[in-house]
Parts: C-alpha cells; structure tokens; sequence
C-alpha cells in the first residue's frame, strides 16, 4: 500500500486472497530470509512438530469502525527495532483533499508506522495506517478497509499491470485483458468531472433554482465542469454542467450542506457526498439526480480519473524528467515541483491547476539557469513557461528532447519563454549552438550532473 515499512513487515510472509474472498488476506507465516535454515514453513501447534503448513487469516473489516471505538496499530516507527503497538480510538470520519473517505485515531502514528494494519477489537483490519498531522498530537490517518479492499480487487482483476500513462501525475495503472478489447484503468480516483459544488442553505437561491417549486430539500449546486475545454475523452456517457443542481447519487440524497448519510444505520453521521464517488472503481457507472433548468433528470455517468496538465503526484518510483541546454534547465510543472520551493506564497501557476490535457501535453517550464559563460545575460532566470524553441512548439519535455537532438538548424538556437499572466510577451534566450555544444561538459562536471537530460 506504502513502500518501504511494509515490506520490512511482511518479510517472510507471503499474500494471497484466501478462497475467492476479497476481504481476507491468507498469510502464510514463514521465516524471515535472514534465518539460517531458510525454511518458509511454519509448524502447527496442535501438529506435534509436524511440519504442517498453517494458514492464518488477516480479514478485512466490511463496515466502518463507530466513533470511540478502540483500534491498535502495528508497525515498524522510528526510535527502535522491533515491532511497535499503539492503542487508541477512533475520533473522526471523513474524506482528505481528494474527497477520497479516511478515518482519523488518536492512536499513535509515527514516520515508519504507514502501511501497517490498524486491528479493530475483533481482530479484523479496519484500515492501513497513513499519515499524522505535524504540529498537533494524537491526529492519525487511516485508509479504511473498504478502500484498501477496492484497491487488491482492482489489482487482482488483471492480468498485465503496467504504468499506462506517464503524463498523468497520477500513477494510473492500465489492465490488459485479452477478453476485452479496451483496457481498462486501475487503480485511480474516480470523479465527476466538476470544478466543485455550492452548498444551498440559501432561501432565495434555492427559489430561483426552482428547488421550492418542486418540494426539493437538499441537493448542490454544480458550480462548473471541466468538459468545457471539449476534451470529449474525458468522460464518456452523460455529464453534469454549471448550474445544475445534483440531487442524488445511486439513490442516495444530498443534504443543501453537501453531505450524505454515513450509512443508513449511522443516520446522524454525515460525510461529504464526493465520497460515493471516490469509493468507486474506475470506469464504474453511477446513476444521477440532475435539477437542469428547474427540470429533474436522471444521468447515468461513467467514471473516469482526472487528466491535469499539471500533475499533483509523480508516477511511482519516478526519475524527475529534465533537459539541461547551455546550463538552461528545463523541466515539466508539477506540483511537488512547485513543493520543492518551499515556499508559503501562493505562486502564480496555480492558475493552471484544475486544468484538464486531452493527450499527452505538459506544461514546461525554465527552472533555473546554470551560471556558466554560455547563458551570460540570463542568469537568474527561472520560472519561464517555455513557447517555443527555433519555431517549434514542442508538447512534452520528450518533443523538446527530439526537437534539440534532430531538428536545429542554424547557428542559433532560440527559447521563446513567458511570464505566466503576460502570454504576449516574449522573454528569448538565443545562443550559439556550437557554444551549447562545447559548453555541455564543462556545465554537468561543475554542476556535477550525470547527463544532460533523464534517462527516462
């Protein structure tokens, strides 16, 4: 689920889906690889020494712990060796930033407890630990068993995982299937499509949506999609639009405040109504209540994940992408690039944030100038959105590695960079190629720089 801590854990262990049942893990309890009999069987107690294989079952939880009920956690956190166990409760139920459902506990989560299980008093696996919030005490995360148990089946319904799209940010992983013709996503988060939601505690918007005239209580306001840019990829089947207010997901009522029931049993608890979405599969359909135009109707949408231009997450196990020219280091936007700023300021590419890609475009951008002779005159450049380079456009940081390696001509070479906001204004860094060329060396060694761009 988390590298690294986990599988210090499961040394020795091997994982498989016991009997078809997707909520249970059968562990095989072996030896761990260090040990000097190599054996990976262990020895049932009521076997008399035999050499039995045993099986033990680590079951997933199919509901949600209740409030204040007691949870331990097992890991491997910093500040010794050996397996470390913490206790507490389960404080709060809710979704993270993605809208995507967590449970917090005051039980203890430290650097090295992410990816171990979190038992619930019955035995069962209610959740994978995840994450604490710094600064405050006693504020853990957890990803509940429910999703944890959609992410093994996802991964268990293929034959072939692969990375299928290095340009999302989001790790997406695509399963061939020879009984299919298309491939299908998994895993990923599935959303609606939507710029977001406005909460109808309003009288007078609620009358002017048409809500009163038809005795409706709760439901959102879509407040915009993001199909606008005609990107019909995106999504397939229907879609939400501006202005519509949803009403309902797969039957399930939406309060005027944006949340929904827990579940029916735990009426009182409510939750944000994105987390009916983001507990889906990829490529699922659900059913829709839609107020269009003070008219109800009824959409039945197929899920997909988001495309941003500008990634929120590297791919997993990822090499930063980069191409170093004359020192001029360039690279795509992301989001744990613009992190790696370190700093509090709003930046001025968030404006391309929520923006959606059709194919496999990426925004690149000048990161810095590498101070040498070559680039006298551009030092201290950084942050340049990149337009151009000798009149070609190029889409991806691998067209401007093609462009650089195959189709220069002249003495020249020409960067057209922008100001993000002054889309009109040219900022150009012209040098001589044959400067570039002699000057490749003499910049990686002083920068000590492997190449002078990713292997990937």
């Amino acid at each position: 689920i988390t590298e690294g801590d986990w599988n210090d854990f499961c040394k020795g262990w091997s994982f498989d889906v016991a009997n078809g049942d997707s909520n249970a893990a059968a562990v095989m309890e072996g030896v761990a690889s260090n040990n000097n009999n190599n054996s990976n069987t262990a020895t049932d107690p009521a076997s008399n020494g035999n050499n039995n294989n045993v099986t033990k079952l680590l079951t997933l939880s199919t509901g949600l712990p209740k409030l204040d009920e007691n949870v331990t956690c097992v890991g491997f956190p910093q500040g010794g060796t050996q397996i470390s166990v913490t206790r507490g409760v389960v404080s709060r139920i809710d979704v993270d930033s993605q809208y995507v459902l967590r449970i917090q506990i005051d039980a203890a989560i430290n650097p090295g407890n992410s990816g171990g299980p979190v038992f619930d008093e019955q035995g069962q696996v209610v959740g994978i630990a995840s994450s604490h919030l710094r600064g405050a005490g006693n504020i853990g995360y957890i990803i509940p068993s429910k999703i944890v148990s959609n992410f093994l089946q996802m991964c268990k319904d293929n034959d072939e995982v692969k990375v299928e799209d290095r340009f999302s940010g989001l790790g997406a992983l695509v399963v061939q299937e020879e009984s299919i013709e298309d491939s299908k996503h998994v895993p990923g988060i599935p959303n609606l499509a939507i710029l977001g939601s406005q909460t109808l505690e309003s009288k007078a918007l609620r009358h002017n949506l048409g809500l009163d005239e038809l005795d409706i209580l709760g439901g959102v306001r879509i407040v915009g999609s993001l199909n606008n840019n005609n990107n019909d990829s995106f999504h397939t089947g229907d879609r939400l639009d501006g202005d519509d207010v949803l009403l309902s997901i797969n039957g399930i009522p939406i309060g005027m405040d944006g949340t929904i029931q827990l579940s029916e049993t735990r009426p009182d608890e409510r939750i944000n109504f994105r987390s009916l979405v983001t507990c889906q599969r990829v490529g699922s359909k659900v059913t829709l209540d839609v107020l269009r135009k003070k008219e109800r109707k009824e959409l039945s949408v197929s899920l997909n994940m988001s495309r941003f231009l500008v990634p929120q997450y590297d791919d997993f196990d990822a090499i930063p992408l980069y191409l170093v020219v004359g020192g001029c280091v360039f690279t795509p936007l992301s989001l744990p690039l613009v992190s790696e700023k370190k700093s509090n300021k709003s930046t001025s590419f968030s404006r391309y944030y929520r923006d959606q890609r059709s194919g496999n475009e990426q925004m690149i951008v000048l990161s810095k100038v590498l101070n040498d002779e070559v680039n006298v005159g551009y030092h201290g450049w950084k942050n340049l959105v990149l337009k151009s380079v000798n009149g070609f456009e190029p889409k991806n940081i691998q067209e401007l590695v093609d462009v650089i390696v195959r189709k220069m001509e002249g003495e020249m070479m020409n960067f057209r960079c922008t100001v993000v906001g002054e889309q009109d204004a040219d900022y150009v860094i012209c040098m001589s190629e044959q400067e570039v060329i002699h000057s490749e060396n003499r910049v990686l060694q002083r920068h000590m720089i492997a190449s002078w761009c990713s292997m990937e």
